[in-house]
């Protein structure tokens, strides 16, 4: 017996490590083949810039219809991104840290804002944001890149991928990046975030503009990586929701107010959306 494990043990060794299947090239190109069909098959989900403080939670107006829209509308997915002070913040704020519990109990799934400044901000402060994230508040699933660099410049695509790859290597998924603008397509072959914030402002976008048909631009990359948010609207078109879901999968429309140069309107996302109701209710029923 003793003899027949000597020849077991030679054996294994003359084959080295075991390899799971799942770690070779035809294993990783199977698993990337799933997990697009898997995503491409998403419903239409809403992403909220939820930069609203979270004082007296549990009786907070604003997280709790947030929360029961998530509860009464199960099927639609929510992202929701949170923003203590402009990034995580330097302690933890415990008001934080139970929004960020209620949310994932009703089903959403809470990022982390963290500010690139298109591309200006030193990437060493960027990952201190992120290793923050993770150490105030580490139920924090994704990460929200917001004004990603979007220069159509190979350097800009590496400056923002490093950055991606980084938030993945400490676990978040998924990692939202906002140029608001229509982005190059060299930032989604690069992967340079799972999903790309491709327009943001007061007037809806042109469907020429989303389809993106054009030698460099992302009509390639399907919509699961695109996400649109809207501020200024009075109401919801719902004509124009219907085109934006061909190209996106992520999209939010609110009436709060962004003018330039204007301290009463200089940020939308102060508020949660009243029509965040009716745009739930028409992706429920797609």
């Amino acid at each position: 017996m003793r003899h027949y494990s000597l020849l077991l043990l030679a054996f294994l060794m003359s084959v080295g490590p075991f390899v799971k299947a799942e770690e070779t090239p035809a294993g990783q190109r199977l698993q990337r083949a799933k997990e697009f069909h898997q995503r491409s098959q998403e419903r239409t989900g809403v992403l909220v810039p939820m930069y609203v403080y979270p004082e007296n939670i549990h009786k907070n107006a604003a997280y709790n219809r947030l929360i029961e829209l998530k509860r009464r509308h199960e099927t639609v997915p929510m992202w929701v991104i949170i923003n203590p002070a402009s990034g995580p913040g330097k302690a933890v704020d415990a008001n934080y840290t139970k929004a960020i519990d209620r949310l994932m109990g009703a089903g959403c799934v809470v990022l982390g804002y963290v500010s690139t400044n298109y591309g200006k901000r030193p990437e060493a402060d960027v990952k201190k944001d992120i290793d923050q994230w993770l150490k105030l508040y580490p139920r924090t699933q994704g990460i929200f890149f917001d004004e990603m660099i979007y220069e159509d410049k190979e350097a800009g695509v590496k400056h923002q991928s490093t950055l991606n790859q980084y938030a993945h290597g400490l676990g978040y998924w998924p990692t939202v990046a906002n140029p608001g603008a229509p982005t190059p397509g060299r930032y989604f072959a690069a992967e340079a975030a799972d999903v790309i914030v491709v327009h943001e402002g007061d007037k809806w976008p042109k469907e020429e503009t989303l389809k993106g048909d054009y030698f460099g631009g992302n009509s390639d990359y399907p919509p699961h990586t695109r996400a649109v948010l809207l501020h200024s609207q009075d109401k919801l078109d719902k004509a124009a929701l219907k085109m934006v879901r061909q190209y996106s999968r992520r999209v939010y429309v609110t009436e709060g107010l962004f003018r330039e140069n204007d301290p009463k309107a200089a940020n939308p996302w102060g508020i949660l959306s009243k029509h965040l109701n009716e745009l739930c209710e028409e992706l429920a029923g797609q």
